[in-house]
């Protein structure tokens, strides 16, 4: 039960709903799921030693480094679109700030800073970004497109395409590309209104 999709998609919904509250999610979950998914890990490491077919799809590397780019929420492609489509001078700067940290799967600058805590609006793409990435991945897996996680345990920190060429090739590297892009369209007409709220405020002020 633990080691497919249905675990991902319920693990990926507790971890956005524990942090929109506030909560560390990544924290609280990984401490039930982390053992799992590492010892999945550790199954398709041996596997991948003795050049057998690799067994598992989610494991901690599925987890770390597709699910998490730029950290909980997947929240890499809102950074890039706070620093690249934002009018507010707010988030625009907020963006800047949050862009290198989120180049390494950390986003408390966005989570606080925005912010996605409580925030009714941003909560919807957080929650739901990295549950469709989540479907995304495991089919691309699932059907072949991109090779399973050899089971090498890499930093949660490794950067984005770095990652993901480090456990499974080019093709993994490509996921993350297409997983952004994907994350990208889902946050960005939340953080336009978002923004424009921000805007509006900027000139009642001046």
């Amino acid at each position: 039960v633990s080691k497919g999709l249905g675990a991902s998609l319920v693990a990926n919904l507790f971890i956005s709903l524990f942090w929109v509250f506030g909560i560390h999610g990544a924290q609280i979950v990984g401490a039930v799921m982390s053992p799992i998914w590492v010892s999945l890990s550790a199954q398709n490491l041996a596997a991948y030693d003795a050049g057998a077919a690799l067994p598992n799809i989610v494991t901690q590397q599925f987890q770390e480094i597709y699910l998490q780019l730029g950290g909980s929420g997947c929240t890499l492609a809102l950074c890039i679109a706070m620093l690249l489509f934002a009018r507010s001078q707010q988030v625009k700067q907020l963006g800047r700030l949050a862009i290198l940290p989120g180049l390494f799967n950390i986003n408390e600058p966005i989570t606080f800073g925005l912010p996605i805590v409580l925030n009714p609006i941003m909560m919807i793409p957080f929650i739901l970004t990295p549950m469709v990435l989540s479907v995304v991945c495991y089919l691309a897996i699932s059907w072949g497109f991109v090779p399973r996680p050899s089971g090498v345990i890499i930093p949660w920190t490794t950067p984005p395409i770095i990652g993901g060429f480090l456990i499974a090739g080019i093709r993994g590297a490509l996921l993350q590309v297409v997983s952004i892009v994907i994350s990208f369209f889902i946050y960005f007409p939340f953080f336009k209104v978002v923004d424009n709220q921000y805007y509006k405020q900027e000139q009642e002020f001046e």
